[in-house]
């Protein structure tokens, strides 16, 4: 059985409702389950991930996905260098497998661009040190009042967060 750890936190608090239980079931059930009636759900892969499945299988599976190039600072900023995000596009019964890493799902029922998240990118991780972390800062600059995400840290143990603005 696996262990798993669900947070429910609202952005902005530092106060957060906390489960812990175990099951056989897989992490994507449980991500099912959270998914909301006419909401689209696009799924965020850092560049650290992508390794898992490659952009050559991910178009030989026809899963639709856009690149996403961000800058990033290098150790002490001195350099810049260009890294490459997916993201995983709606409307498809597809999830990302799985390892060792931190996974986004994003839940809207707006259109959201490639543009639009590579711009929201740029201006609020722009920093060798800013990332996305438990703090979900800059999220509110992306997403709207009725919006939520889930993000996931899979090692030992199934960790999930599902944080919004508003309670449902």
């Amino acid at each position: 059985m696996t262990k798993f750890l669900l947070l429910f936190h609202d952005f902005g608090s530092k106060i957060f409702t906390q489960i812990e239980f175990k099951s056989n079931k897989v992490p994507t059930d449980f991500i099912e389950l959270t998914k909301l009636d006419d909401y689209e759900m696009y799924q965020y892969i850092q560049s650290g991930n992508t390794y898992v499945m490659t952009e050559e299988r991910l178009e030989k599976e026809n899963i639709h996905f856009e690149k996403l190039k961000r800058e990033k600072k290098t150790w002490f900023g001195f350099y810049k260098k260009t890294v490459t995000d997916l993201l995983i596009m709606p409307n498809q019964e597809f999830y990302y497998p799985y390892e060792s890493g931190s996974y986004l799902y994003l839940f809207t029922k707006q259109k959201i661009t490639k543009a639009e998240i590579e711009n929201w990118l740029n201006r609020e991780f722009p920093s060798r040190f800013g990332h996305i972390d438990e703090r979900f800062e800059g999220f509110e600059n992306l997403l709207n009042e009725e919006d939520y995400l889930i993000a996931t840290n899979h090692d030992l143990q199934r960790q999930f967060g599902v944080i919004g603005k508003k309670e449902k």
